[in-house]
């Protein structure tokens, strides 16, 4: 690892703690010297120069508001996704699914993690099959494209036999909470277990936490409705729980065209 990319990943900790609400250190002072002399040795060895940060790291940042000049965007974010080298998973994906769609979203749909095989459009977030699934739903609760954002908790594609750990699923929460915290949905379906265990700190099984709004605090005190719901995944193989997911996704539409909504 890298001088530079050893500040990634710090700076992606810092964003974590953040979005978690952390905004005190310990021993400050050794952790800021110690930050300045890794930007030092960057620059000395000339890491900066091929790949210059987004900001110079620093524990003022944790207070610092989402609307300032040195937010990270969701492009640059996206960027640091597809290069991350965090976990075990960088070694074995074919393609980063950092996320896409609009950037001020009613709506944050968030996945499990993308399965890759031979056949898989290098676009595809859940599946070729799976989204094509995903667009029909989101179009007949009548959302409109720039109104959602489409992510997954795990960013990295992993193969069919691999289930990604509690490790692994901790990593990519840090990006997930960036995300969270730079789009500030008005809602978020989770789809998938994987997803909605993670976000809502749950070990309960996904058919006794869907079908109802469940409160998601981001680290800024903001509280946003979260919805799970089954993965497209599951529908394809489970088209009986579709009728389900249906009504999951009619809660969702008729919160969003309550007073306030941006439908």
């Amino acid at each position: 690892m890298t001088t530079t990319e050893l500040l990634k990943s710090i700076r992606s900790l810092v964003a974590y703690h953040q979005s978690c609400g952390v905004n005190y250190y310990h021993n400050r002072g050794a952790l800021e010297e110690g930050l300045q002399q890794l930007e030092r040795l960057a620059a000395e060895a000339g890491d900066e120069g091929k790949n210059p940060p987004r900001r110079r790291v620093s524990t003022n940042d944790l207070a610092a508001e989402k609307s300032g000049p040195d937010t990270v965007t969701i492009a640059e974010l996206a960027k640091e996704i597809q290069t991350c080298r965090l976990c075990q998973l960088c070694e074995t994906r074919k393609v980063s699914t950092a996320g896409k769609g609009g950037l001020r979203p009613d709506l944050l749909v968030v996945g499990d993690w993308l399965v890759h095989s031979s056949g898989t459009n290098g676009e595809a977030l859940f599946g070729d099959q799976q989204d094509q699934m995903f667009t029909r739903m989101i179009g007949a609760i009548e959302m409109q494209q720039s109104g959602v954002f489409v992510t997954n908790l795990i960013k990295c594609s992993v193969a069919e036999s691999c289930r990604p750990d509690a490790n692994q699923i901790t990593t990519c929460m840090s990006y997930l909470k960036q995300q969270i915290t730079l789009l500030s949905p008005r809602i978020i379906l989770t789809m998938g277990t994987a997803a909605s265990q993670a976000l809502l700190d749950s070990t309960r099984p996904l058919i006794a936490l869907r079908g109802r709004f469940h409160p998601f605090k981001v680290g800024s005190g903001q509280t946003i409705l979260l919805m799970p719901t089954f993965h497209p995944s599951y529908l394809l193989k489970n088209p009986e729980m579709k009728q389900p997911t249906w009504n999951d996704l009619q809660l969702v539409r008729k919160k969003l065209g309550e007073p306030g909504g941006k439908q």
